[in-house]
């Protein structure tokens, strides 16, 4: 943005940073992508740079970037061969100018007051990130977790280790990018980059910014709507694809707390809780996918956190997608 000013007949121009800067990777998501523009573009806080990544689309995700950015000068788009959400956000945060950050989903919408919601928040009180709920938008059956965390997180400022470790022992964490609203500057700081070409990506970024945070507080809104439909990374089948990528974010996880022993507790509970709810939805995959798995976790010292109640739903639990056949068989 450029502010003109007139100062002895002579005009100055003086550059005025965004607010917020908002990221968002798109892959293959027309039919859903004006929704989410249209939610970031007609936000009440104005003051946006609106980064969009074009992860290598082969749909007409392309043409309704090109669409809105001729009508929204706030928009710059970049393209990139297909590498993930990881290395598109911090592709993303390479061209970012804003005082805040925000990463949004292009299948998603946010409600418009959101943005400005979180910025006076943030600013009233001088925190390092603020975060919120979200509701779901049902396109499909499949199960996924709420976000409703209404009434189980005080109104006050957190110490993010405290909130963590809170949040972990009413089991009510959740690890998604698209719920927190970030100083760019304490981001710079205390994060180097999302994982790459993996899925969950995400839980990275969320252990992070809460273990170095030393301001934080929970907006009770529900300002996210979370889009559940068939075909996405949250409904597809558990696979491989998921045990490698909880692998790498859960090994980053145990690292830190090599570096920092006085997260140590806190960051044992998150893999203790992670683990056992990745090896409990593990019990849909193939024997020979199985054996693969607890091999993986021995090497990455993994196996310590599992319980025996969860090996055994791991190892004899039959899916209902398996009961469900053989009854039509019969």
């Amino acid at each position: 943005y450029l502010k003109q000013k007139k100062k002895m007949n002579t005009k100055i121009l003086t550059v005025v940073l965004p607010k917020v800067s908002v990221i968002m990777p798109i892959y293959n998501t027309a039919l859903y992508l004006c929704e989410a523009l249209d939610s970031i573009c007609n936000q009440t806080l104005q003051e946006l740079e609106i980064i969009l990544i074009n992860d290598g689309s082969t749909d007409q995700s392309q043409n309704i970037i090109e669409k809105y950015a001729a009508c929204d000068p706030r928009i710059q788009w970049h393209i990139q061969p297909n590498q993930g959400q990881g290395v598109a956000r911090n592709h993303g945060l390479q061209y970012a100018t804003g005082e805040y950050i925000y990463f949004m989903d292009s299948d998603d919408i946010l409600d418009t007051t959101a943005l400005q919601h979180c910025y006076d928040t943030c600013e009233s009180k001088s925190l390092d990130f603020v975060f919120f709920d979200a509701e779901k938008i049902m396109e499909t059956s499949a199960y996924l977790p709420g976000y409703n965390r209404k009434d189980k997180i005080s109104d006050k400022i957190w110490k993010g280790t405290e909130l963590l470790e809170y949040e972990l022992e009413q089991y009510i964490f959740s690890a998604s990018c698209c719920l927190c609203f970030t100083r760019h500057s304490f981001i710079q700081k205390y994060f180097n980059g999302f994982p790459a070409g993996i899925i969950h990506e995400d839980h990275i970024f969320v252990i992070q910014i809460h273990l170095n945070a030393q301001k934080v507080a929970y907006i009770n809104q529900a300002f996210f709507k979370r889009r559940v439909r068939s075909n996405s990374t949250m409904t597809n089948k558990f696979s491989m694809r998921n045990i490698e990528g909880y692998s790498i974010v859960c090994s980053k996880a145990l690292l830190l707390s090599q570096q920092h022993p006085e997260w140590s507790s806190i960051i044992d509970r998150y893999l203790l809780q992670t683990l056992n709810a990745i090896i409990w939805n593990a019990h849909r995959m193939t024997f020979l996918e199985k054996i693969e798995t607890v091999c993986r976790f021995r090497r990455l010292s993994f196996n310590k956190y599992i319980t025996f109640r969860h090996w055994l739903v791991f190892w004899f639990k039959r899916s209902h997608n398996l009961s469900q056949k053989n009854k039509e068989k019969e």
